[in-house]
């Protein structure tokens, strides 16, 4: 079985399953990567972590709190646009995720948190990463899993001047199974709960 189809399977949970599974492999590698070939800190003060940056200037918690599960919720929302495309067959929200698990893994093996407040030894960044990062990503693929029946466009080529287009579905016959609006709202509640424990983190 192709991936794209052991990612578009019927069954939702395995989706949810082989999804997480190479999220969790990609953004182990990327810890590894992290901690054996970049500096400590190394992505303090770039793009990707400028809007931690953002969210630790929040002064109370429950503000904190409500910036980190915006921001959250805006990257799940950008999966699920990004969800009705495909590219042979694999909906592109998927690469998205995997995209953020790597970048997960590079911030955790490199300890580049915005929040000064753990120790530099990358250990406790992964354990970190476990209880929020690795809980966000697996919001994240709960929720993409879940709409990959969204996709309108297929396309032969993630290159855009290469690609051809083929039509999917139309707009008015895009719906969402019962067990794909479960595992939607799964994702969003451990999104939430991800953003709890960023927000008592920062301000432990």
């Amino acid at each position: 079985m192709q991936l794209a189809q052991k990612l578009t399977q019927q069954n939702v949970l395995k989706r949810v399953l082989w999804a997480y599974g190479i999220n969790v492999v990609l953004g182990l590698v990327a810890f590894a990567v992290g901690y054996l070939f970049l500096t400590e800190g190394a992505l303090r003060g770039s793009v990707i972590t400028i809007w931690g940056e953002a969210v630790a200037q929040q002064t109370t918690f429950w503000s904190a709190f409500v910036a980190t599960i915006g921001f959250n919720i805006g990257i799940a929302s950008l999966g699920i646009v990004v969800n009705l495309q495909r590219v042979n067959g694999l909906p592109a929200g998927y690469a998205f995720i995997f995209l953020q698990g790597i970048l997960a893994g590079i911030i955790a093996g490199t300890n580049s948190f915005v929040s000064q407040i753990i120790s530099p030894y990358a250990l406790e960044g992964w354990l970190v990463a476990l209880r929020i990062g690795y809980l966000e990503s697996l919001g994240y693929v709960c929720i993409v899993a879940a709409t990959v029946g969204l996709g309108l466009r297929d396309y032969t080529s993630w290159l855009p001047w290469r690609t051809k287009e083929s039509k999917v579905k139309s707009c008015r016959d895009i719906r969402l199974y019962r067990q794909e609006i479960i595992w939607l709202v799964i994702g969003v509640l451990l999104l939430l709960v991800a953003s709890y424990n960023e927000t008592v983190l920062a301000f432990s």
